[in-house]
């Protein structure tokens, strides 16, 4: 799927959180957003789904206004996983991911076997399989993002949004879920704060104070001028014997 955004923007009363932010994601590429805290890299994630309040500019999902959909029919094309999910319903973890399959669902095609196997693959994939009957209210923070990921993979969609997908999560599943999200016949959008980890992304874009500072391929946005003046660190590139990739040491620009 691809996804096209235009002019993007979006105020909190007399505060401009992003503005006139565009750019284009192209069917099959994993694209990370970076920044600072407070950039607007959650925001724009949001107003590229749809799910902001009042925006600026235009979203295009395959050459179709996006505003022009209606719910349903983002749903099935767009899952989106938060931060943090939170329900007071008595949800189990396959109550939680069978919610996925909702946008298929109608009166004249009710939940079957087939949404019962997609919903079992999609928690084999995450590693729950053992944990359906599990209480939401007994999980960690980590299992509950991993089930949340599970319920958008239960959804089947062509756009998969993640917003900081390795919160909570330890470096086990940290490195097993970008493994996993790398491999996904999807197109993927996801906002990260490690830049480690954004580096295995196919292209970035970094926001700065709500506008978007640069976007291209991780080697040449990640330079370290850049990230000297929009994350105030001092980089050095490490080549990594195993795999011949590169990570990144930081430093504060005041040692």
């Amino acid at each position: 799927m691809r996804l096209r955004a235009t002019n993007l923007g979006w105020r909190a009363g007399r505060q401009t959180i992003v503005a006139g932010v565009s750019l284009e994601i192209v069917p099959g590429e994993t694209f990370g957003l970076i920044g600072p805290n407070g950039s607007g890299k959650s925001t724009l994630l949001r107003l590229m789904a749809g799910l902001a309040p009042r925006p600026e500019g235009a979203v295009h999902l395959d050459g179709i206004p996006l505003n022009t959909l209606s719910r349903r029919d983002v749903a099935r094309a767009i899952a989106f996983v938060e931060q943090i999910a939170e329900t007071s319903e008595a949800l189990t973890v396959r109550d939680v991911v069978e919610l996925g399959r909702t946008p298929w669902l109608s009166a004249l095609a009710p939940f079957g076997p087939q949404d019962t196997a997609i919903v079992d693959e999609a928690l084999r994939v995450v590693g729950l399989t053992a944990m359906g009957r599990r209480r939401w209210s007994t999980l960690s923070g980590g299992e509950r993002q991993r089930v949340q990921i599970a319920r958008a993979l239960a959804q089947r969609p062509r756009l998969l949004m993640l917003d900081e997908p390795t919160n909570h999560l330890d470096i086990h599943h940290q490195l097993s879920l970008l493994r996993l999200v790398s491999r996904l016949p999807v197109t993927v959008v996801m906002a990260l704060h490690d830049l480690n980890q954004a580096m295995g992304c196919d292209r970035l874009a970094v926001m700065e104070g709500g506008r978007l500072a640069a976007c291209g391929p991780p080697a040449e946005v990640l330079t370290p001028a850049r990230l000297a003046d929009i994350f105030r660190v001092r980089a050095t590139a490490l080549l990594d014997p195993a795999d011949a990739t590169t990570h990144f040491r930081f430093r504060c620009l005041e040692d």
